[in-house]
This record gives C-alpha cells, sequence and structure tokens, in this order.
C-alpha cells in the first residue's frame, strides 16, 4: 500500500550447544555436530533400533524414532532421501507436527506458531545456530521471526522441534526452538550425487515455472575427508487476490443531507502478482585426521528475489459524496451499503487505480567452523561462526485515475458479505486510457540489515557417580546488529501530470476472473494492470536529486551465555537437569526531533531446566519436563525514536528498555510406541508468559513536553497463559498402507494493563492434521489434510479484534520410481482453493478481507547415484 494511502488510513532448538554428551539420546536425533559421535553412543544401547526401512514410512520412522529416544519433549522431521522432503516448504511440512500451526501470508508458510505463541516467539536454527533474518514488506513489523519462505527444502535432511527447554540448547524462544539440519560428506556414501528437475503451475494464473537442483558429496577411502556441494533455484509465480476493507468504521462520514455515518472508508480489489525466485547454495568440508578429532567448515546461502506488482482498485468514501438515498446498515450500526459519487469537473475519482511496485532482494548467508575432540573421559567443542542477512527494497507507488471528470470513478460498495465494489459508470474500467497519474509518485529504497557473530566452546566430563552420567558446560558469547533505514526519494508527481502520464502508457493488459472462490458477481474481478518496467524507468529517471530519510535506528546486542547440565539414567528411566545463566546488553540508535540519539538496557536471566523420561514399560514411556526461557522483545519495539507534540501534551517513544518476554512451562506425556513405525500419545503443556509487551498511553512527566504528558511506548505489562493438550497417532500397516494423524486443543490468554483477558493472536483453539499413505516398489503416494478453527488478529494495526474464519487445506502427491535412480514426481498444494476469511466481530461481523491463493501443480523427475 502506498505511503500516502497509509496515512489516510491512520488518521482514520536447537542447537546443542556441541555439548558432544554420551547421554542416552537418539541416532537420529544425535549431537547436532556430532552426528557420527552421538551414534557410537547410541551403540552402547540394546534398546535402539537400527531403522533402515526406506519411504514415506522410512521418513516417518526415523522422526518417531528421534522422539521416543530423546530426553526432552521433541518432535522431528526426516527427509525420505536427498531431495525428498515431506512438503514443498519446511513450514508446510512442520505443519503436520502437533501443537504447531502455520501462518500464510502470501500462500506459501512465512512462519509458525508454536503452543499458542506468535511466529516470533519461535526461533530457527541452522545447524544448531542462530540464523541472521530479514523481511521485505515495508508495512510489516520488524520482527524476529525467520521467514521460511527463505528457505528450499531440497538440502534439508531433516528437522528437530524443541518443545521444552534444555540448558544447553539457545535461549530466546518461548514457543519452540526448530533446528534445521543439512547434510554432511562424511555422512553419505563416496560419490553421491543428486538432481532433480521440476515445472511448477500456478492454477489462477495459468503459468508454468522451472525448478532445478543438485547435490555431489565425496570422501576419501579412509572416510577421514569429505566434500559436498549443492545448489537449488526455483521460479515460482505468488498469485494472491484479496477483496479488503481498511481499518474500522469511521462517524465522520457524512451524506449529501449533512448525516455522519458509520462507515469503512477504505476499500479495494487487489491482485499481488509476484514473480518469486529462490536460491540456495552450500558448500560442506570435514577433516577427521584421527578418530579423536574431526573439523567442519560450513557455507550456506539463501537468496530470495520476488518482484511483484501490487494492483489494487482502491475506493476511497470521502473523495466523493455519500448519495443518502442509498444507505443500508446493520444492526452494529454500521453503514454496509451505499454510493459515493464525485462532483461533476475536475478532482480526485473515489475509485483509482493503486499501482505498487517492489524489487525486494534478502540474502541471508551463515558460514561456520566446528572443532570436536575426545580425549580420555573429556569431549571438547569448539564454534565459531557468522551469519549476515540483507534486505534491499525498492517501491515505488502511483495513483492512476480520470481526474477530468472525477464522476466516472463513482461507485456502489456494499461489505455486508463478501466486499462488492459496482462502479458507476461500467465503462470506466474498459480502457487503460481513462487512467491518468494524480496526487502520488513516490519512489523508496528500504534497508535492513542483520548481523551475528558468535564463538562458544563445550565441555562434556564422563561420570562414574551414582546415576548421574556425564556433566557438560559451556560458555557462549555471540554479538549480533539489526539496522533498518527507509530513503525516499520524491518523483515529482506534477511533472508527471504535466508530461502526460497515462496508463496507456504502461499498458500491463487486464486481468479477469478473479476472487473465483469467495467473491461475488459485482465485485472487481477484472481491471486493467500496469506494465511496471516503464513505471520503475520514469522513476529513475525523474528521482529527486535528495534523499530524504523516512526511518532509521540499530539495535545491538551483546549475549553472553553459560550453562551446566548433568546428564542421568537408571533403571528404567533418563534424563537431565540443568541452569543456563544469560546476559543481554542492549544498545538501541535513533533519532529524536532530527538529532542523533542512543538509549542502554541490560538484563540477566537464570533459566533452570529439568527433563525426565521414563520407562513405564518397553514400549510405554512418561515423560515431564519444566524449565524457564525467555524471549526478546521485536526490534521495532526497541527503536529509539520519539515524536512530541508540545501543544496537545502528547509523545509517542521508542522503548529500548524494555525486558523480555519470560515463560515458564511444564510438560507432562505419554507415549506408547506399538510397532517401530507407530505411536499412539498425549502431552499435556502449560506455559505461564510474564512481562508480556504491548503498547500502551499513560501520563507522566517527560522532558520537552511536560510534567502531565501522555506517552505512548510499549511496555511489559501483560500476563499470558497457554494450556493445551497434543494427541498424536501414527501406524504403519504392512500391506503398504499408513496413517498419521493429530490434534491440538489450545487454551491461550493474555491479561492486559487494563486488565482485560483476550486470547493470544494467531492461535486456534482447535487444529488438527490427518495424513494417510499408500507405498510399494513402484509407488508412493499420499494425501494430507491440515485444519485449524478461528484464530485471532489485529488487521493493518486497526485496534479492533478482527478473527480469521476456520481455514483447512488439502495437499496431495504420487511419486513413481520409474527406475532404480530414477523417480517421476507429481504433487498438489491447496486442492480446493481454500481461502483466508477475516471478519470483525465488533461491527457486524463483516467480512474484512478474503485472500485467495490458488491452486498449485509441481511435475518433476529426480535422479540419484
Amino acid at each position: 500500500m502506498s505511503k500516502k494511502l497509509t496515512n489516510l488510513i491512520k488518521n482514520n532448538t536447537a542447537m546443542r550447544f556441541i555439548s558432544f554428551s554420551t547421554i542416552a539420546l537418539t541416532g537420529a536425533m544425535g549431537n547436532v555436530y556430532a552426528a557420527e559421535a552421538a551414534d557410537n553412543n547410541l551403540a552402547d544401547k540394546s534398546d535402539v533400533e537400527i531403522i533402515q526401512v526406506k519411504g514415506i514410512r522410512g521418513s516417518l520412522t526415523k522422526a518417531l524414532n528421534s522422539k521416543r529416544f530423546s530426553d526432552s519433549v521433541l518432535d522431528s522431521i526426516s527427509a525420505e532421501d536427498i531431495g525428498k522432503f515431506p512438503d514443498k516448504n519446511i513450514g508446510d511440512a512442520m505443519q503436520r507436527i502437533p501443537g504447531v500451526t502455520v501462518v500464510r501470508t502470501y500462500g506459501e508458510v512465512s512462519g509458525v506458531t508454536v503452543r499458542g505463541t506468535a511466529p516470533e516467539h519461535s526461533m530457527v536454527l541452522l545447524n544448531g545456530q542462530n540464523v541472521a533474518s530479514v523481511g521485505w514488506f515495508d508495512l510489516g513489523g520488524i520482527n524476529r521471526s525467520f521467514n521460511f519462505e527463505m528457505l528450499a527444502s531440497e538440502q534439508v535432511s531433516g528437522m528437530d522441534l524443541y518443545k521444552s527447554v534444555e540448558a544447553d540448547v539457545n535461549e530466546g524462544a518461548i514457543g519452540g526452538t526448530v533446528n534445521l539440519k543439512t547434510r554432511k560428506p562424511l555422512e553419505l556414501d563416496a560419490g553421491t550425487v543428486f538432481a532433480s528437475v521440476e515445472g511448477a503451475y500456478h492454477e489462477n494464473s495459468e503459468e508454468w515455472d522451472p525448478a532445478y537442483s543438485a547435490l555431489g558429496s565425496w570422501k576419501t577411502d579412509d572416510e577421514t575427508f569429505g566434500i559436498l556441494v549443492a545448489y537449488s533455484n526455483e521460479q515460482s509465480k505468488v498469485y494472491r487476490e484479496t477483496l479488503s476493507s481498511f481499518g474500522t468504521p469511521s462517524g465522520s462520514l457524512m451524506d449529501d443531507n449533512g448525516v455522519s455515518h458509520n462507515s469503512y472508508g477504505y476499500m479495494s480489489s487487489i491482485l499481488f502478482d509476484e514473480d518469486r525466485e529462490r536460491t540456495s547454495s552450500q558448500i560442506t568440508v570435514q577433516y577427521a585426521p584421527t578418530d579423536n578429532l574431526l573439523m567442519g567448515l560450513n557455507y550456506n546461502l539463501f537468496e530470495l528475489n520476488n518482484d511483484h506488482i501490487n494492483t489494487a482498485m482502491f475506493g476511497i468514501v470521502s473523495f466523493g459524496t455519500l448519495d443518502s438515498n442509498s444507505i443500508t446498515t446493520n444492526n452494529a450500526g454500521v453503514l454496509t451499503r451505499a454510493t459515493t459519487n464525485a462532483a461533476n469537473g475536475a478532482g480526485s475519482p473515489p475509485l483509482f487505480n493503486n499501482t505498487v511496485l517492489r524489487k525486494p532482494e534478502m540474502q541471508t548467508d551463515a558460514l561456520n567452523f566446528t572443532l570436536e575432540y575426545t580425549v580420555n573421559d573429556w569431549s571438547i567443542g569448539f564454534v565459531a561462526g557468522s551469519s549476515s542477512a540483507e534486505g534491499r527494497t525498492l517501491q515505488s507507488s502511483t495513483w492512476w485515475g480520470d481526474t477530468t471528470n472525477a464522476a466516472n470513478g463513482g461507485y456502489t460498495y456494499d461489505v455486508a458479505g463478501a466486499l462488492e465494489i459496482i462502479p458507476t459508470n461500467s465503462d470506466y474500467l474498459s480502457s487503460h486510457s481513462n487512467f491518468d497519474i494524480f496526487q502520488e509518485f513516490t519512489y523508496i529504497n528500504y534497508v535492513r540489515d542483520n548481523d551475528i557473530d558468535y564463538i562458544q566452546s563445550d565441555f562434556s566430563y564422563q561420570l562414574d557417580k551414582g546415576m548421574f552420567t556425564t556433566l557438560d558446560f559451556g560458555l557462549k558469547y555471540q554479538s549480533q546488529t539489526f539496522a533498518s533505514r527507509g530513503d525516499y526519494r520524491d518523483v515529482d508527481v506534477n511533472k508527471a501530470i504535466a508530461d502526460g502520464l497515462n496508463l496507456s502508457d504502461y499498458n500491463g493488459g487486464f486481468v479477469s476472473g478473479l476472487h473465483s472462490k469467495e467473491g461475488r458477481d459485482g465485485s472487481l474481478s477484472a481491471f486493467p494492470v500496469a506494465d511496471g518496467a516503464g513505471i520503475w524507468d520514469y522513476a529513475y529517471q525523474n528521482q529527486a536529486d535528495t534523499t530524504t530519510t523516512l526511518s532509521q535506528f540499530s539495535i545491538e546486542e551483546d549475549i553472553t551465555a553459560f550453562y551446566v547440565k548433568g546428564n542421568f539414567e537408571g533403571d528404567g528411566f533418563r534424563g537431565n537437569v540443568g541452569l543456563r545463566y544469560v546476559d543481554t546488553d542492549v544498545l538501541s540508535k535513533g533519532s529524536i526531533d532530527g538529532l542523533p540519539s542512543q538509549g542502554k538496557n541490560d538484563y540477566s536471566n537464570f533459566l533452570p531446566s529439568v527433563n525426565i523420561a521414563a520407562d513405564i514399560s518397553d514400549d510405554l514411556i512418561f515423560r515431564f519436563a519444566a524449565g524457564s526461557t525467555i524471549s526478546r522483545p521485536d526490534y521495532d519495539a526497541m527503536q529509539m525514536a520519539e515524536t512530541i507534540s508540545v501543544s496537545f501534551a502528547t509523545a509517542t517513544v521508542g522503548s529500548p528498555n524494555l525486558e523480555p518476554y519470560k515463560a515458564d512451562q511444564y510438560d507432562i506425556g505419554l507415549e506408547w510406541y506399538f510397532d517401530e513405525a507407530s505411536i499412539v500419545g498425549a502431552t499435556f503443556f502449560i506455559k505461564n508468559i510474564s512481562d508480556y509487551i504491548e503498547t500502551t498511553a499513560a501520563v507522566e512527566p517527560y522532558d520537552g513536553c511536560s510534567q502531565t504528558c501522555l506517552v505512548t511506548r510499549s511496555r511489559n505489562v501483560g500476563t499470558g497463559d497457554v494450556t493445551g493438550l497434543e494427541l498424536q497417532i501414527q501406524h504403519a500397516f504392512d500391506n503398504g498402507f499408513g496413517v498419521q494423524g493429530n490434534y491440538t486443543y489450545t487454551d491461550s490468554e493474555v491479561t492486559n494493563s487494563a486488565g482485560k483477558t483476550v486470547p493470544l493472536n494467531e492461535v486456534s483453539k482447535n487444529s488438527f492434521n490427518l495424513s494417510a499413505y499408500y507405498e510399494d516398489d513402484n509407488f508412493s503416494a499420499r494425501l494430507a489434510y491440515n485444519y485449524r478453527d478461528e484464530f485471532m488478529r489485529n488487521y493493518n494495526n486497526s485496534g479492533s479484534a478482527s478473527v480469521n474464519d476456520p481455514y483447512s487445506q488439502l495437499d496431495a502427491s504420487v511419486i513413481w520410481h520409474a527406475m532404480d535412480n530414477l523417480d517421476i514426481s507429481l504433487e498438489a498444494v491447496n486442492l480446493t482453493n481454500e481461502a483466508l476469511v477475516l471478519r470483525q466481530p465488533d461491527f457486524g461481523n463483516v467480512v474484512h478481507s478474503i485472500d485467495e491463493f490458488g491452486t498449485r501443480y509441481y511435475l518433476g523427475a529426480s535422479i540419484k547415484f
């Protein structure tokens, strides 16, 4: 959305700390950097089965084995083979895990909600380490959530989701810690080669896009040196169709009789048309000169370019006059149907084309050096590395409409159901030549950078005293910086008007047939669109000579952590108890009244944890876990900024002195493994969250304002509680069929500063997943269904509760093993083209927005040697 339009609306896991301990963990989970050492440790456990089954069943069995022999509360996903991750996207696969629901912004999963917490309260690690991340959307919040859209799945061998706390796992998540694991050359056969090609078809855009990937791994005959190289490239179409009202109803809209009405003031039919290219590169080298020493160097690079055109046929009611004879209101007193007419002659048409062009370019890289050394009763680990991310987003926004006869831009709107917009003049949208440039032509560059550097040492000592088997301890230092800046170079809209810019000069054709799932016949399902290349050229050539910085800030954090953990086992039980201490120093830099300013904060936390797994019988496990953890504030809440109005005695202030969210959490679970690939399980969990952050206003003395200034800032004022139950079932039959299912009940609430209790954002009370599969020597097939019931979110910072309707999605895949080394695959995502529907209960449960993503199909072939 354009900056001007935005102002109008406003005014109305885990990394196991390389402990290399010899505790009884599963060979599939192992130590993040010492898989070989962990496997050797497991060789001592007679009850661990070495699973060699291939295909879907093999993937589910390996993941289940990880869960079974973990000391902590953990769920895993394992790739069937190289390039055969269970879903197209890492986030898509995660939604199959109990307690996880996903966030879909543009069709693909962009974030995950774990056990009733927001996406930014979970943490993503790559091979056990933090990954830098930035976003591209100018109207989105700047938080710590990792964007899953950055990651291709081909190079990921599996992932673990840690739901309970362990002392040697990086702090920073009150939801869950996700550890993504890439492949290593000494773990693969020498001379392993994998390659794939794929075509993706988006049903709504009716376009095909290509993708390809390759991996090669080699190691010496004595298995002391290995190197792995991998690359993938995926081009895809993101095509989102939206019907939306904006903000909340305002009582200031007057009809032609001078009577005020409570009405939405802004609405639109939108097509988001994106050409996405995602690439992923990996180079890993391992060297083991002796049986006691292993060194590794791993580099990953993820790149995402998603050029797009966001075309909105926008209606602004106040640009016209409400026809008093056309008005209909609902029981909440909200105007749901009316006609707005512009006066004849020049002016701003109420219905116009807002074309927003963006060229986002993002990349994230991660470089790690690891060293593992064992001597006598000691295991020693060392890790040094860095991760950086940068985002560069060029943006231009233009407004187009008939300004010579603005009455052509009149329209009738109806928000009683799915938004309906009916132009007064049906010919208005039939030609690009009816749309002249007016009022807005912007050119902005958004710059975001995130850098993380870390170093750590970890030690494990074999104990021979009582039930304790090993003592692990370690130290880590991490420095991270997040910086954001928006540079605005105006394009003289008056010059553009004088130059006679018309949408016909940038004719991008017409779109039609939009909103087929939820739209109504009268909605704007067809309209002219722009060819963005020409608009970019004009913006480049006519940008202002000077740059205005819209906003600029940076957050620097120095984090020092120390942990100690004792691992124990006895007759029929195992587990660990530990303590993690972490100290965080914060320096926030920004500007106040145009002058550089900075604020500091520091806080320390002691985070105890205990995990116990008890064998009630050979196949029945009881689990208990308890621990404390934290989640640091979002970056935009910590920025140093200030806006003061002396006349009104108000101030809006940044808050670098925020404390982190804190959570005490507990798990009790029972798991019955009645076959090697089968489980029935139940886990009850509780999270008690304190220092919940919300934006509040309070009267207080403030320099430069007054002694009784109304200060708006983010504050630690709320408390939250999450209680839930996870149920899980999985079984592989002997005839090639198998089933997998889970259900999660989550009761969440947060008590705000006003004492009001509301559900947490993005949390569904009920969610479940069901999948069934069949495989034999020639074929494998899977059908997967995902459901979540309604969930609350604040839409466009409206300040009013908005609730999403229940959402379900059906995915399917078929793989033909054409030859020993050749597979042919066909996959479908969102087969029934389900739409996201958002309502506003406070205003008569009106439909506030509808997003349709369409069905996507993938046809591919892969070879492996």
